[in-house]
């Protein structure tokens, strides 16, 4: 049997996993919403838009 595959060890992963988890999250909510979140791009002119022809 692998190491993985051991309860003990896939108990430790997945309170490892937990613990990181929580990690980001907290980091994530202490952050200003500007920086957790991307500003939408400024949508682009279509080549076949009528309004600006001449």
């Amino acid at each position: 049997m692998t190491r993985v595959n051991q309860p003990d060890s896939l108990l430790t992963e997945l309170r490892d996993i937990k613990r990181r988890l929580r990690a980001l999250e907290t980091r994530s909510a202490a952050l200003p919403p500007a920086t957790v979140e991307a500003a939408p791009e400024p949508e682009e002119p279509h080549a076949d838009d009528a309004s600006d022809r001449p």
